[in-house]
């Protein structure tokens, strides 16, 4: 028979196996979701831009650690533990509240000192410490958006549900579009308007005979006009004898007119003469003149 020391060895061995198998099986079981302070909801490594605040501010105070002396993989690693810590509520309640900007320092940043940050003035400190309080706000208005609109789609993957800026091609469209639209109203309204304007008329004048009756009365006006051409018979043609005998003065005045328009030529001719001859009279006197000059100066100085 087994002793009573084997027999507790068993039993030994058999709870371990149990306790063994009970936290394999809860290690296994999905992991319960943590209540996180202030409402705050989990995230992920796709979070690694809207919390880059707080994981700069973590890393300083738990950490010892400045985000800008580390590699893009080594603040890629403290982000993933960050990410853990963050959603077992293991995090001091401000980094769930939301880091406020405004009140970051530059050393923050980097252990580096910079020179002319001693000789900032109270007027300084207080333009920079506004300005990072406005964009503080301006960032927490998006983050708020940004989270309202994750928590209202429900399973969507964090997906941001609703209107989307339009890109370039789409404003081009619509321009395109509503040209079009204006182009073909302007179309319709020159349409209404002829038809509005046929009305009226129609309204004082009457209908527009069309088709056959149209041709009738073409027929009745083409006889009406025929009729009437025959009853005025040799008086319908009223010309004087001289346009059908020919005849009359018209051939002397224009015998007259031709000899008039010879005679303003012939004046002109003449006139024309005459100026040519007093400008050549005058040039050859004065020729004259200059050889008279010339031959007395020669008589003075040679005999």
């Amino acid at each position: 028979m087994p002793s009573h020391r084997s027999r507790s060895r068993s039993k030994d061995r058999h709870s371990r196996r149990r306790d063994h198998s009970r936290e394999r099986s809860r290690s296994r079981s999905p992991e319960r979701r943590v209540q996180l302070p202030r409402g705050a909801s989990p995230i992920s490594e796709a979070d690694y831009f809207r919390k880059f605040d707080e994981l700069r501010v973590w890393l300083k105070e738990e950490r010892g650690k400045y985000i800008n002396e580390l590699s893009s993989d080594k603040t890629r690693s403290y982000f993933r533990k960050f990410v853990k810590a963050w959603n077992r509520g293991k995090l001091s309640r401000k980094y769930y509240e939301g880091i406020d900007t405004s009140s970051a320092q530059a050393s923050d940043h980097t252990a580096y000192k910079w020179s002319f940050t001693s000789k900032q003035t109270r007027a300084d400190d207080n333009a920079l410490r506004v300005a990072r309080e406005e964009i503080s706000a301006a960032t927490n208005v998006r983050d708020h958006s940004f989270q309202a609109a994750a928590s209202g789609s429900g399973g969507s993957g964090g997906r941001v549900i609703g209107p989307a800026m339009p890109s370039a091609s789409d404003l081009t469209l619509a321009r395109e579009y509503a040209t079009e639209r204006e182009e073909e109203e302007r179309r319709h309204q020159r349409k209404r308007d002829k038809a509005e304007a046929k009305d009226r008329v129609e309204d004082m004048v009457g209908p527009k005979a069309v088709g056959r009756e149209a041709m009738l009365e073409k027929k009745q006006v083409r006889r009406e006009n025929n009729r009437a051409f025959r009853e005025r018979g040799d008086d319908g043609l009223d010309m004087d004898e001289s346009t059908t005998m020919g005849g009359g003065d018209s051939f002397k005045e224009r015998i007259a007119k031709r000899d008039a328009a010879k005679r303003r030529h012939e004046h002109k001719d003449q006139e024309r003469t005459m100026v040519i001859r007093e400008r050549a009279t005058a040039i050859r006197e004065k020729e004259k003149a200059t050889m008279d000059m010339f031959q007395q100066l020669a008589k003075q100085r040679f005999g």
